[in-house]
């Protein structure tokens, strides 16, 4: 007897075949050939594109957005009692406080009951506000409100300056950003040569009044630039650190700043190709991404409170990808990991490298991670073979994410066979709840893992199968018939249904892909989204 009520969620049966449906789309996507977008020149546009999504992650951004909409006005002609100058002055500051940083400044104009709030009400600095991109007058416009106010400075954004034209601006921006107390800080230098980047600025680094940092396209020279009064009491308020595109970045400039940051909560590198190892050591970080960071090793040690580690082609070989060690030495409250993917990491536990066909024991485990997520080809058997050992070492997981990998499947054959044979797994089979297989392609060697799962499963709620976008695309169009593909996931899931499950209660869920990226920065950092994944 298959799931209950042989039920396959997000399906609509019409016209003799089962059609597969993305909740998220409220219209049919239009043919692929009529909808594949030219592709960007690497690596420029695709940077860009990274920049505007970690943008709108970086915490504040999205409330200077709501800032950015609002406006100043009169009635024209009012010639009433102006009972909004009688309101105290905190209300009159707050008022200021969301306005747009040049209209903010504007209300110095109205009256002198106005002149004093905006240079005593803290900065709020969102470049975007004050000019088009590309116009040369903002940066004149943001020297000028950075002299101007006299502080503090809540929250400055800086994201259109190609600082190795603008000397001057390089020295003395960030002095006054240190001097006048910035909590919350955008600086994103925007330039014309991506081979030539500047320096940190010196005073940044030694800013202690931050809160939050996001630099984007510099280069970390090895000065041995320490913090103010050095060792861990560098950024003393320092939450959330997000590095961009930085280069000739080395291990030991990281584990400085770590050291220098005693409560930082959050870390994402994003875009590096020169950090070539990351070692995590530290009593509060709780979060840690590493987005096309490419590095050669990523060491968990003495980071008590961390919970989660996300990793994101972290090689920079597709082909012949360099390999990665991660290692889990000491992280007792991790709870969430990925994507590990068998081909690229080489994962330890401790002193134990995980090999295929490893013995499990109490010092191959990590029983605090829930969910995992994993990017395997099916139709390589060695990674397959590494998967069933991989999550041996996570007996503990109730939410289990697999990519399907794109290639052929030289060795599909071995596939069924093994996991029969194979022997019990522990989270599979006393503790996944749900288990959610993307980019689906129907193949023969995915097959196996699917039926090992919905037969194993004790208890199973959900298994949701994700197709490709290719076999979703090719689905809406009316035009031709039902690709081969389709037809193919659409029999393999009827017989799925109708075979024999370990746990009656579970759902089979077939559906396309996202029309968004899943892949959020927000989501992947926000502690209460449980599965950042999905």
């Amino acid at each position: 007897m298959g799931p209950v009520g042989n039920q396959v969620s997000d399906i609509w049966q019409a016209q003799g075949f089962l059609l597969l449906h993305s909740p998220q789309r409220s219209q049919p996507p239009p043919h692929p050939s009529h909808s594949i977008p030219a592709k960007p020149s690497p690596p420029v546009a695709a940077m860009a594109v990274s920049v505007e999504q970690v943008l709108g992650w970086f915490p504040g951004i999205e409330a200077i957005s709501r800032i950015r909409d609002a406006s100043l006005s009169a009635v024209p002609g009012y010639a009433g009692e102006d009972r909004i100058s009688a309101l105290q002055d905190h209300l009159l500051r707050d008022i200021v406080f969301r306005l747009p940083v040049k209209d903010a400044a504007r209300t110095a104009t109205l009256a002198s009951r106005w002149r004093h709030l905006w240079r005593s009400t803290p900065l709020v600095l969102y470049d975007a506000h004050l000019l088009p991109a590309g116009d040369p007058a903002r940066v004149a416009a943001v020297a000028r409100i950075l002299a101007d106010h006299p502080g503090p400075f809540l929250t400055v954004s800086i994201t259109c300056c190609d600082f190795a034209s603008h000397e001057r601006e390089l020295a003395e921006w960030p002095r006054v950003l240190a001097a006048k107390g910035v909590q919350d800080l955008v600086l994103i230098n925007k330039p014309a040569d991506y081979e030539r980047l500047p320096d940190v600025p010196a005073d940044i680094l030694r800013c202690a009044s931050l809160r939050r940092l996001f630099l984007g396209f510099w280069r970390f020279p090895d000065t041995g630039v320490s913090p103010p009064g050095g060792g861990a009491d560098g950024f003393p308020h320092l939450r959330e650190l997000s590095l961009f595109g930085t280069a000739d970045m080395l291990g030991r400039d990281l584990d400085r700043l770590l050291a220098s940051s005693p409560v930082l909560d959050t870390l994402a590198l994003v875009h590096s190709a020169t950090c070539e190892r990351v070692h995590l050591r530290s009593q509060s970080l709780r979060c840690v991404l590493l987005w096309e960071c490419f590095v050669k090793e990523v060491l968990v040690m003495d980071s008590p409170l961390l919970e989660r580690l996300i990793l994101w082609k972290t090689t920079d070989g597709e082909d012949d990808p360099v390999a990665v060690r991660v290692n889990i030495a000491d992280a007792p409250k991790l709870r969430v990991l990925g994507y590990l993917e068998p081909r690229v990491h080489e994962l330890q536990i401790g002193e134990n490298i995980i090999k295929p066909d490893a013995m499990v024991s109490s010092s191959t485990v990590v029983p605090s991670v829930k969910t995992l997520a994993l990017k395997v080809n099916f139709g390589v058997f060695e990674e397959v073979k590494m998967l069933a050992s991989v999550l041996r070492c996570f007996p503990q997981v109730d939410r289990l994410h697999i990519e399907s990998a794109k290639a052929d499947e030289p060795t599909g054959m071995h596939h069924a066979e093994f996991w029969q044979e194979v022997c019990p797994i522990e989270c599979v089979k006393s503790h996944v709840k749900k288990v959610v297989i993307h980019e689906f392609r129907g193949k023969q060697s995915e097959d196996g893992f699917l039926e090992f799962v919905s037969s194993s499963a004790e208890k199973l709620r959900s298994l949701l199968v994700v197709i490709t976008q290719e076999m979703f695309a090719s689905a809406w169009d009316f035009s031709i018939s039902l690709p081969y593909e389709v037809n193919e996931v659409i029999v393999k899931a009827r017989a799925l249904m109708c075979g024999a499950w370990a746990c009656e209660d579970c759902q089979l869920v077939v559906a396309g892909p996202k029309v968004e990226d899943g892949w959020s920065f927000r989501r992947v950092s926000d502690p209460s989204v449980k599965d950042p994944f999905h």
